[in-house]
């Protein structure tokens, strides 16, 4: 996949192409494996199918949740693999770069942020890799969301599709976070206890805590997942939902021994 920044008619906009195929379908496929052993259905990973097939995915994706209210961009042409989508904004992570240092400004954005995905979620919306680089900013303050070439309902059940939504954020946020992880479970709390089908299905990975307690022996993700297990058990009754991240740490660095702490 590709993603080019162009001007139409004035305005900034992105040239989005879909790659052929999908070269991580080996550790998908060990990740499916793996939380199926577990029975942890909300991290199972959609098919990634790429090509046109991934193209509709992401236009379809956009249409449903602009439906719900939720801001998305806007499909300003097509190609056979390709979309041309408007542009929303600066990245929650390029915004938190530039807060760095600044605890006061960081839990603004996050506190906007956890306030855009909850309500979204009211309205019946999941996302995909609900990750900082996918969530947008403008200068008015409206959060916005972007990259949905895969869909977790073909995998899994709504509540569970949302409790995916929040590992991976808290997982994206939790290096942000370091030293402060109470103050990121306090922003967290509200949201994750009004939803409790939601806390339902996640509360499933609460029997590993013993992992949880290995992961801070083990290199900066790993740590950054301990890190981030600590703000959900303090949040909400989802106790070590976040130690499953490590799994999609996985399958960004290719680290295949971390995998076999689960067995």
């Amino acid at each position: 996949m590709g993603v080019e920044s162009i001007v139409v008619s004035g305005r900034d906009a992105w040239l989005k192409a879909y790659a052929r195929g999908d070269s991580r379908r080996l550790t998908l496929g060990l990740l499916d494996a793996v939380v199926r052993r577990l029975d942890i259905e909300a991290l199972r990973p959609p098919p990634h199918p790429g090509g046109g097939a991934a193209k509709r995915i992401e236009a379809r994706r956009i249409a449903e949740l602009a439906a719900l209210g939720v801001r998305v961009p806007r499909v300003l042409g097509e190609g056979d693999s390709t979309l041309l989508l408007s542009d929303l904004g600066t990245t929650l992570a390029a915004r938190l770069r530039d807060a760095q240092g600044d605890p006061v400004r960081i839990d603004v954005l996050t506190t906007r942020v956890i306030d855009a995905i909850a309500e979204a979620h009211a309205r019946g919306a999941y996302f995909s890799q609900l990750v900082p680089r996918n969530i947008t900013l403008d200068d008015a303050g409206r959060v916005g969301f972007i990259d949905f070439e895969e869909d977790p309902l073909d995998v899994m059940a709504l509540p569970q599709a949302q409790a995916r939504d929040w590992l991976l954020f808290a997982f994206g946020m939790a290096k942000h976070y370091e030293g402060r992880t109470d103050a990121l479970a306090g922003l967290l709390s509200v949201a994750l206890q009004r939803a409790p089908d939601v806390a339902a299905h996640a509360g499933r990975v609460g029997r590993l805590g013993g992992l949880a307690r290995a992961l801070g022996r083990l290199g900066r993700s790993a740590r950054q997942v301990a890190h981030s297990i600590l703000v959900v058990r303090a949040a909400t009754v989802l106790p070590m939902l976040l130690v499953a991240a490590l799994l999609w740490d996985l399958i960004e660095d290719g680290q295949l021994e971390l995998v076999q702490l689960l067995f």
